[in-house]
């Protein structure tokens, strides 16, 4: 049996939020890929196949914007089925890696489970995790370009999910920042120049948050 492909990789969008599912050919004589989403062309991730060193992916986490290079060899691949592949920063699933087959699986009985415990959310619920993606690329867009300052004059700042919020954090005072990320409003807020109208607040000994 002809195997002509390395593996298959699904990612989820960093911008929309949807997953795709992409074979990794062998013999297309193309060293490196790049992965882009079907639906918005937003680029999920990089491959490059060394002859001795195997496969080698980049990636970009969606959270915490750090960058990710994980090695699988030749020997690996063959043998592998199934893995998750997480942020090496903060540990954020970030899509899988395997044979197709049992990535098709995985994904349908996880979408098959959530269908069965939220039976009434239908498309509401993608909707929501899109915008959600959409808020944080937006906060990420904010502080490439040097307007996320905290009032302390930092721009050591962090940012986080919680829920269907945005929260941010200055490394320097402990100050933050929480910005709701459900609507199309809230994405509003996130335009370029809106940063200066964020609310700050001190960090008390008796805020759990």
């Amino acid at each position: 049996m002809l195997i002509d492909t390395a593996c298959s990789l699904a990612f989820y969008c960093q911008r929309c939020g949807r997953i795709e599912l992409h074979d990794v050919p062998l013999f297309s004589g193309q060293k490196h890929f790049t992965l882009e989403c079907g639906s918005c062309g937003h680029t999920m991730g990089e491959i490059s196949l060394k002859p001795r060193q195997g496969l080698i992916l980049t990636t970009t986490c969606g959270v915490c914007g750090g960058k990710n290079q994980q090695q699988f060899t030749w020997r690996q691949l063959r043998h592998l089925r199934f893995e998750k592949l997480y942020c090496e920063h903060d540990h954020f699933e970030l899509g899988y890696i395997g044979q197709w087959q049992d990535i098709a699986e995985f994904l349908d009985f996880n979408a098959a489970e959530y269908d069965s415990l939220h039976p009434n959310d239908g498309d509401e619920y993608l909707e929501r995790q899109q915008t959600l993606l959409e808020a944080l690329n937006r906060v990420h867009d904010l502080a490439d370009s040097g307007e996320l300052v905290c009032p302390c004059g930092s721009k050591d700042i962090v940012a986080g999910i919680r829920g269907e919020e945005i929260v941010l954090e200055c490394e320097s005072c402990g100050s933050y920042c929480v910005l709701p990320a459900r609507t199309a409003k809230d994405l509003q807020s996130l335009r370029p120049g809106m940063a200066v109208e964020f609310v700050w607040k001190q960090r008390s000994f008796l805020d759990v948050r």
